[in-house]
């Protein structure tokens, strides 16, 4: 956004703010020249209608007071406007497990297509321990509507024993953290991006070469 176009909001949100209470007002004016036939005075639907009345004045006091103080403090009301925007924004991209598992499978195809000397051990432990966790049925998801969180329990869904069910054996709060796998937000899972990062790079490989090219600058010394 340009400077100008900064400068110009201001006035764009006072005009924007008219135009939303001009409306309301044309509707008040509406529903208050209404006149109500008489054959259905006294009954639900009188009542019914005067319910919805008292709303929409609710509703259209708090839309005007809102309006007033966005006219006022237009810098404060654009910084709502971003957070709020910014919050629905991130809810509607928040991944679910689904997600998770599906970039699991595609992070282990990465791996298989590359040969097995070359592997990044974190990629590849990182990897085998989500399947494991899945095999073992421990997965778990915990919505926060911006964000998610990929946590392990203790136990299967399916499992009966005592130790899975029993309620004061449950995982405690004050731990939880310790349980958090991974961090979905905006579509992506944040931990297991880093993990796959070089994932087709050994840095043992280059190690091994180092030393045995030091090895032999020694010798033919």
């Amino acid at each position: 956004m340009s400077s100008q176009q900064i400068l110009q909001l201001p006035h764009r949100l006072r005009g924007a703010f008219k135009l939303l209470t001009s409306r309301f007002n044309e509707v008040g004016i509406k529903i208050r020249s209404y006149k109500m036939p008489e054959r259905i005075k006294g009954t639900l639907l009188e009542r019914w209608a005067k319910y919805w009345h008292g709303l929409y004045v609710d509703y259209k006091d708090v839309a005007i007071d809102v309006a007033k103080d966005c006219r006022e403090r237009p810098v404060r009301a654009v910084i709502y406007s971003t957070l709020l925007g910014g919050c629905f924004y991130s809810s509607r991209h928040n991944p679910d497990e689904t997600m998770f598992r599906e970039h699991v499978i595609q992070s282990s195809i990465k791996l298989m297509q590359v040969g097995e000397p070359i592997r990044n051990p974190v990629s590849v432990q990182h990897i085998k321990w989500l399947e494991q966790c899945y095999n073992e049925g421990l997965i778990r998801r915990l919505n926060l509507g911006i964000l998610s969180l990929i946590w392990l329990d203790n136990y299967d869904k399916d499992c009966s024993l005592y130790k899975a069910v029993c309620p004061y054996l449950k995982p405690r709060y004050v731990t939880f953290h310790e349980r958090i796998v991974d961090v979905g937000f905006l579509d992506e899972w944040w931990l297991l991006e880093e993990k796959m990062k070089d994932y087709d790079v050994n840095e043992a490989e280059f190690s091994v070469a180092e030393a045995v090219n030091t090895a032999g600058t020694v010798s033919a010394a």
